[in-house]
């Protein structure tokens, strides 16, 4: 076997090893051998490498065997710290997260997003406070990942296009690691929400898809614990299926694209031909009042949604879809809509073959699933200076 074939494998084993404390600690050398296939000396020198990395520590246990203690290992859970945060409309929401992935702290904060460099400016800032008053140091920061509506190119951490900050070829990962002094990663932010809301399901579903209904429309599949991306992590960009070449402009450039019927900007213009509208919750509480208009206007933007989950199933065929959004996060009465449109729909092969559920990541999904997503990356890449 090559040198780099060596290198490799033991890498390779000493990230399923820590992945496997993580897991499941407190856990013995012996236990760790057993599940994962290896030598005792193998797992003892992946194990003093992880030690001297400070990533697992050892707990003493009580044993069957009176008075003896037996020695185990588990996460180092404070050793290091991620930083995930999310970019919404007119907020800003950063949360850090520990080892074992418990969040330590989320924050959210009003701001101003139309423009990215006041918007850079502003994490960088939050950032450094948070760790400051966390009493955390830099060294422990192992990354930050930042999750943001719109068509994102993660290999390169640059935004091509966001309709809801009218953003374009904004390299967002250069600006804010000259910001931050750290390493950055940028990514869809459905595509970790449904990362977080996979990790979280306490159900063992192997394939998930996650759609977002609010001020654009999109979707996110897991597949065997993996964020499914296609080529140039464009996948899930059902919002710009078109339904109708004739159909509204939408700020993609086409026209009749699925968001035009469903997002809230679109229904909010639909609503002003019948009445001055400012905000969603005039419309909603028009609904609520049975004014045929209103009713008019959620049941049809609820019945396409109803569509989009019956074609994400017929393409993507998984065990669970989870609806999320601030549409259906907000406001119960169109999640109820939305859901009632859809078993309502005509009956198809995949009626039957998964379930339905509303995200129960609320406003922590997309910041827990950035800090996931780079505590992946540290977990799959750590350069450890030991070996087996």
């Amino acid at each position: 076997m090559r040198v780099k074939d060596q290198h490799f494998l033991k890498k390779q084993n000493q990230s399923l090893v820590l992945e496997y404390i993580i897991q499941n600690g407190p856990i013995s050398r012996a236990e760790i051998a057993k599940h994962m296939a290896m030598s005792p000396t193998s797992a003892s020198r992946i194990v003093a490498s992880l030690q001297g990395e400070q990533l697992i520590k050892e707990v003493y246990l009580h044993t069957d065997e009176v008075g003896r203690k037996a020695t185990y290992f588990m996460a180092n859970e404070h050793s290091v710290i991620f930083v995930g945060i999310e970019i919404d409309v007119g907020v800003v929401r950063v949360g850090l997260m520990n080892l074992i992935g418990e969040l330590i702290i989320v924050r959210s904060f009003q701001t101003e997003t139309d423009h990215y460099d006041h918007v850079v400016e502003f994490i960088g800032q939050m950032v450094n406070d948070l760790i400051i008053e966390q009493q955390i140091g830099k060294d422990r920061i192992a990354g930050v990942c930042v999750g943001l509506p719109g068509l994102i190119d993660n290999e390169k951490g640059t935004v091509g296009f966001s309709a809801q900050f009218n953003w374009k070829n904004v390299p967002l990962k250069q600006m804010l690691e000259q910001k931050l002094d750290c390493e950055v990663f940028i990514d869809n932010e459905l595509k970790l929400k449904a990362l977080a809301e996979y990790v979280s399901a306490s159900l063992p579903y192997k394939n998930v898809v996650m759609l977002g209904f609010g001020k654009g429309v999109g979707s996110a599949l897991i597949t065997d614990g993996e964020i499914y991306r296609g080529t140039n992590n464009m996948s899930g960009e059902i919002g710009h299926m078109t339904l109708d070449p004739y159909g509204a402009y939408c700020p993609c450039g086409n026209y009749g694209c699925l968001q035009t019927y469903i997002a809230i900007d679109f229904l909010l213009d639909e609503a002003s031909k019948s009445r001055p509208m400012d905000s969603i919750d005039e419309l909603v509480a028009a609904y609520k009042k049975k004014e045929k208009w209103a009713v008019n206007i959620l049941e049809k933007a609820s019945t396409y949604a109803g569509l989009a989950i019956k074609n994400v199933v017929c393409a993507y065929n998984p065990d669970a879809v989870f609806l999320s959004g601030s549409l259906i996060e907000e406001y119960p009465e169109i999640a109820e809509l939305v859901i009632e449109k859809h078993s309502n729909s005509t009956l198809f092969p995949e009626s039957y073959s998964y379930e339905l559920h509303v995200t129960q990541m609320k406003g922590i999904g997309v910041v827990k699933g950035a800090a996931l997503s780079v505590q992946r990356k540290l977990i799959k890449n750590f350069n450890f200076k030991g070996g087996s």
